[in-house]
């Protein structure tokens, strides 16, 4: 029962330590979720007002593509009509047909896929047999006989919201292709820009890190980046977790998602579908899709910053607990240690021998070894303290403890039971002989005079011995018996 109170204590100081643990976490936990629902919200509003943007826009222009698709069929119809009157292109007077056209780019493409005519000087010499994909299709709509108009596109040169169209000669030598800038033809159009809102989404929100535009072709599946620069508009360089994500965006025509950690920064993607083509007819870049990227390591700063406001908060009031855990440990253990040991000699007690005996028996008992019990009596210790005082008497004591615990195994028991009286017992030896030969060294060490002081103090011990199991495997009888053999040998001496 002392033993459990004893431990109890220690309990108690831990089941302290964890409530206080528990309700730190508790809050800890708290406000991280605060923090999370904050940058949740805040990835929502975002989602939400460039999707908005994107669906007005998209509404817009298919308006606006009902008027224009008649017109650039009609304007195509008449060049090719031009063509058979006069089929040297490099003689034809393109500011008169843009006059003519409202406005409309003229664009007149060879073989070799490369602008040689335009009335948009900045794309004159541009070789579409770099695009890849884009080149087969134009060579298909060259060797073809029909009208091709793609719905609104970008650019890749001009870095502008454009429409095109594609119409072969009869002789298929040359592709003529017309476009018009929607903002220039709509100038209430310029209001709707995709980047500028995207650019004032990226500034407002820490946590977004980007927000791109993705175009996605139908046939090959082909993915590309738009850019909010002039030169290239169109980048094809598009990273392959990317690409996935924006093809599978199109082709699923549902929101895809996906992490990706980079020089040690977690970012999180999300890919919508924006403006999706499902007509088998219609070619070119004509799907779009918003790929948002979130910076997960914005929310985490935020997270490690009140955790670190939190944790010196708790270091402040662990370091008082801690404190004050440090002097109740210190003093119950410094209590448990002087209720077990001798004050004077600092070996154990009485109480702490017979406790400590009994583990010493059940290793004793497993081992087949055997424990010597020897008792020692210093002789005629109380003329030492008439003689020399009480102060050289503990002195005495001190020294007599200390030789004990010098020339003994750790594993061995010490004890003072009181007075000039001293028990100990002697472990892990397996019969009476090497017992009696390690308590007579003993003896020998301990009957050496004492210097206490600058004098020379002779001292006299006997000892008596029992063994266990030999002569008792009780304690107290065999205490009992080598108390017997000290007086014993006393009398002989």
């Amino acid at each position: 029962m002392e033993k459990l109170l004893s431990n109890g204590k220690y309990i108690l100081l831990i089941l302290i330590a964890l409530i206080m643990m528990y309700v730190f976490s508790i809050q800890y936990t708290s406000i991280r979720e605060v923090i999370e629902k904050k940058y949740y919200n805040q990835q929502q509003l975002v989602e939400k007002n460039i999707l908005q943007t994107v669906s007005y826009i998209n509404d817009a222009y298919q308006i606006a593509e009902q008027q224009l698709n008649q017109e650039m069929r009609e304007y195509s119809q008449q060049m090719v009509a031009k063509y058979q009157d006069n089929p040297d292109v490099m003689e034809w007077d393109l500011a008169t047909l843009q006059e003519r056209f409202q406005g409309y780019d003229i664009y007149i493409v060879d073989q070799d896929l490369k602008i040689i005519r335009t009335t948009y000087q900045d794309d004159l010499g541009l070789d579409f047999s770099q695009f890849g994909s884009f080149a087969t299709i134009l060579r298909e709509r060259m060797a073809g006989d029909t009208f091709a108009v793609d719905r609104l596109d970008l650019s890749t040169q001009a870095g502008e919201i454009r429409k095109y169209s594609y119409m072969p000669g009869p002789d298929h030598q040359y592709l003529f292709e017309l476009s018009v800038s929607i903002e220039e033809r709509y100038p209430s159009f310029q209001s709707l820009n995709l980047f500028k809102d995207a650019t004032t989404l990226t500034q407002e929100y820490e946590l977004v890190e980007d927000i791109g535009f993705y175009s996605v072709e139908p046939l090959r599946q082909g993915v590309a980046k738009l850019r909010n620069t002039k030169r290239p508009y169109l980048n094809p360089d598009v990273p392959e977790f990317e690409e996935k994500l924006a093809r599978d965006a199109v082709n699923t025509n549902a929101m895809q998602r996906g992490t990706q950690t980079i020089d040690g920064i977690q970012r999180s993607y999300r890919f919508f579908p924006a403006l999706t083509s499902t007509k088998e007819n219609e070619q070119g870049w004509n799907s779009y899709v918003v790929g948002i990227v979130y910076n997960d390591q914005v929310m985490q700063d935020e997270i490690d910053g009140h955790r670190y406001l939190f944790m010196i908060n708790v270091v402040s009031m662990a370091v008082l607990f801690v404190g004050f855990i440090a002097v109740v440990v210190y003093l119950l253990r410094k209590f448990e240690y002087q209720a077990h040991h001798d004050k004077l000699t600092g070996l154990a007690n009485r109480k702490h021998f017979v406790e400590s005996f009994s583990r010493l028996r059940n290793r004793a008992d497993a081992n087949g070894d055997c424990i010597g019990v020897v008792f020692i009596d210093i002789d005629k210790f109380k003329e030492i303290n008439d003689s020399h005082g009480h102060d050289t008497g503990d002195a005495v004591l001190r020294s007599i403890a200390s030789r004990t615990e010098n020339h003994l195994k750790e594993k061995d028991l010490k004890a003072r039971m009181g007075g000039d009286e001293f028990l100990i017992a002697l472990a892990d030896l397996k019969s009476k002989e090497q017992i009696t030969e390690v308590a007579v060294r003993l003896m020998a060490e301990l009957k050496k005079p004492l210097s206490v002081n600058g004098r020379e103090i002779p001292v006299s011990v006997s000892g008596g011995i029992s063994v266990y199991p030999d002569d008792s495997r009780n304690l107290e009888t065999l205490i009992s018996k080598a108390d017997m053999a000290m007086y014993e040998e006393k009398r002989r001496e």
